[in-house]
């Protein structure tokens, strides 16, 4: 049930490129995420990602939504002009459930916001340590709800709602699904899960851990264990479904999906087995293989022809599904 293409057409395995091969390298000479202190290591993640860009159309608002904990921090964005209900894409960030905040990944809702008349909807879930496993998908859930049983009050559809998200936000996005499913939750048209982490028990096997697991081309096998360590402590909830939707008992019912995949990533794996766990259990949708990146891509600001290239396929995808 998933078709597989791949960036460039027909290209499945090229060199990473050597933008990402400076910037994983400059990486390394630092200390690593896992040597800082927590705080710090939010710091830097977000000031990698700023200054945040403007003069691009765009309106955005900074709000609150009603969360399990308390008020979620949201950002909406849309193009000027684009006249409402607008349908209504919900936005997980990655950073393994650690770090990452509306600003480190603004340039992303700002390029999916700028390519259709839709509202998109970044929410600033909790994170871990201080906040471990489940508070992240209780706050991701609870933009979905929020989406779908408030949606009209600022200018959105409630009857067209869609996810995406990045990374450990791409996680965010398969579980918020899971949970909409097995609650009879509000309906979603499509999701975009972006290299998503889905195991968070076999960290550091397979091929693709082995491949690049170092860190030499980026995210490494000790850094996932760290981010896994930091969100879910107790080894015992690591293989539940919302944890690790990999290991689900059945992924049947979920929405329509879009997977990205990097090819220089030790998530690559596990991304795939996702997809074929879904096609599998006769879920639609498309594998995206893109070759020459490495994990993050989508948000780096750069120059890299692949990320308007992933988005040019992503977009209309999205957008059919939601009438946008």
């Amino acid at each position: 049930m998933f078709e597989e293409i791949t960036i460039p057409t027909g290209i499945s395995a090229r060199p990473l490129d050597a933008r990402l091969i400076a910037l994983a390298a400059a990486r390394a000479s630092q200390p690593q995420v896992y040597e800082r202190p927590v705080d710090e290591a939010r710091r830097l993640f977000v000031e990698a990602r700023l200054p945040l860009r403007s003069g691009d159309g765009l309106l955005t608002e900074d709000r609150t939504i009603p969360g399990p904990a308390g008020p979620i921090p949201v950002r909406l964005y849309r193009r000027s002009g684009a006249s409402g209900p607008l349908p209504i894409l919900v936005y997980f960030h990655g950073g393994g459930f650690v770090l990452g905040n509306l600003d480190s990944h603004d340039i992303v809702c700002r390029r999916f916001a700028e390519r259709a008349d839709w509202l998109v909807l970044s929410v600033d879930y909790r994170l871990a340590p201080e906040h471990p496993y489940p508070a992240a998908v209780e706050d991701a859930y609870a933009g979905l709800l929020f989406a779908a049983n408030e949606g009209a009050s600022i200018g959105g559809d409630p009857a067209r709602i869609a996810l995406a998200g990045d990374s450990a936000g791409g996680m965010l996005v398969l579980a918020t699904a899971l949970r909409a499913r097995d609650d009879n939750g509000p309906a979603i048209a499509g999701m975009v899960p972006f290299y998503p982490m889905a195991d968070l028990v076999d960290i550091g096997e397979g091929e693709s851990y082995r491949a690049f697991g170092s860190g030499d081309v980026g995210l490494s096998t000790p850094d996932v264990a760290w981010f896994v360590h930091c969100y879910a402590p107790d080894p015992a909830r690591r293989g539940e479904a919302c944890a690790s939707p990999v290991r689900a008992e059945s992924l049947a019912g979920l929405p329509p999906t879009l997977v990205v995949l990097a090819e220089h990533d030790v998530l690559v794996d596990e991304g795939r087995a996702v997809a074929r766990r879904m096609s599998e259990a006769g879920v639609s949708g498309l594998l995206v293989h893109v070759s020459g990146v490495n994990h993050g891509f989508i948000s780096t600001d750069i120059g890299l022809t692949e990320v308007p290239a992933v988005l040019d396929i992503a977009v209309p995808w999205l957008a059919q599904r939601l009438g946008a």
